[in-house]
């Protein structure tokens, strides 16, 4: 197959979030239409314009008659596509505290024009909330239009966008059921999780595993069903194995080799790295910086502690709201000492103690603190808009039982994270 014409080169779109976790599912072809229309916004634009869309930048190989008439029916169906969407607040374009959900029709129009050579279309003037004036709402999610186009499954595109959306984390959990709901797959399609695991996940896995998305994940399971999917994805998942990655072939079987060996090798640095580098991997820090931060250790420029006291600092300012990249407030707050004075007053100490370098032998590694958390309202949502897939799903007559059913039984917590009422799971590693 022919590569797609490069268009719009270095261009960033963004969606909102809301959007991001919508229910919704496309095929190949209505994917590119919705791509090309993205690449054609700009973050300063008020409204929807109409757009003619090359037949070039839609199809990769000319097929004749044949090839428009994929376009046109392709324009007949997308123009009674409808999102299952999260319903904004008028004006602010926040999400509410109660969720509420409705559908909304996704284009005003399109259909193919012979004579320009290419399909005109525009967006329906309802989801403007969702893809203008976004930096309003401040809710919203980045991404390389190079990177998207990299990707040739729909479902591969949306698992895209949701992990970009946690990209500052390194993780992201979710549970089948939900992981469902948002790609808008069936009860009866892929029945069996070993079905769904090949061709969704792997697929995903396989697909990103070329872009700047790259993940592993984690099945947790409890009486051999799963119950939570962990998407692990950072720096170094980014860089190590890019090269061979880069040179995969289309052979599905190379492919699953070779990304198999990737992932394990992953697994293998990561679990060799002292628990402080870990713990800066976990959040985003950048292997560059971490090397930064580890000559200033080396150098005795503050103690190892120091880097635990930042880390715990700045993951409370986080949970309250008032960081947002904690990556780089961590790097930050080390690389300029910035709380040093501060530690150092806590620890009672007019001058900083130079702790020396431990031997291989007393080495000790320290626990990681690993958190699952979920917004209480997407899980009420989850409960009372579960949409016709889910429904056999839920069987607590109550939300309340269902929480204590599928939560709290399990070891989730209920805690207040900057006025809004969260499930938490912490755990050791």
């Amino acid at each position: 197959m022919k590569k797609p014409p490069k268009q719009n080169a270095d261009k960033i779109v963004a969606q909102h979030n809301a959007l991001v976790n919508a229910r919704f599912s496309f095929v190949p072809l209505q994917m590119r239409l919705f791509l090309a229309l993205l690449a054609r916004i700009s973050l300063d634009d008020t409204e929807f314009k109409e757009h003619v869309i090359p037949v070039s930048e839609l199809l990769f190989e000319r097929h004749g008659g044949s090839a428009y008439q994929q376009l046109d029916e392709m324009c007949d169906d997308i123009t009674s596509f409808k999102l299952y969407i999260e319903i904004l607040e008028d004006g602010t374009r926040k999400r509410r505290r109660r969720p509420k959900y409705d559908y909304i029709p996704l284009m005003a129009k399109a259909g193919y024009d012979g004579d320009l050579g290419g399909i005109v279309a525009a967006f329906n003037p309802l989801i403007m909330p969702y893809l203008l004036q976004l930096r309003e709402s401040g809710n919203f999610t980045l991404a390389d239009l190079d990177e998207l186009r990299k990707l040739k499954s729909p479902s591969s595109v949306r698992i895209y966008w949701l992990l970009k959306e946690y990209s500052d984390f390194g993780q992201r959990t979710v549970t089948p059921e939900q992981l469902r709901f948002m790609l808008n797959i069936a009860e009866n399609e892929y029945p069996r999780f070993s079905n769904f695991k090949a061709r969704i996940l792997d697929r995903a896995q396989l697909e990103l595993a070329r872009t700047d998305m790259p993940f592993t994940y984690e099945l947790e399971r409890q009486n051999q069903l799963v119950q939570r999917i962990k998407f692990l994805f950072g720096y170094d998942t980014a860089n190590t194995g890019s090269e061979e990655l880069a040179e995969i072939q289309d052979d599905e079987n190379i492919e699953k080799t070779k990304l198999s060996q990737h992932s394990q090798n992953v697994k293998k640095v990561s679990t060799e790295e002292p628990a402080w580098v870990q713990a800066l991997r976990l959040i985003g820090v950048s292997l560059r910086s971490i090397k930064q931060i580890t000559k200033q250790l080396e150098d005795k420029e503050y103690p190892l502690e120091y880097v635990d006291f930042v880390l715990s600092r700045i993951g409370k300012q986080h949970q309250l709201g008032k960081v947002k990249k904690p990556a780089g407030a961590v790097y930050k707050a080390l690389v300029e000492k910035y709380l040093l004075e501060e530690y150092l007053a806590g620890q009672q100490a007019p001058k900083m103690i130079p702790v020396k370098k431990a031997s291989a032998a007393t080495k000790t590694k320290r626990p990681l603190l690993e958190e699952v958390a979920f917004p209480l309202r997407e899980v009420r949502d989850m409960y009372e808009n579960p949409g016709p897939f889910l429904k056999r799903q839920l069987q607590a007559p109550t939300f309340e039982l269902h929480l204590e059913a599928v939560y709290l039984s399990q070891g989730f917590a209920l805690v207040k994270r900057d006025g809004e009422d969260w499930l938490v799971k912490t755990t050791l590693s």
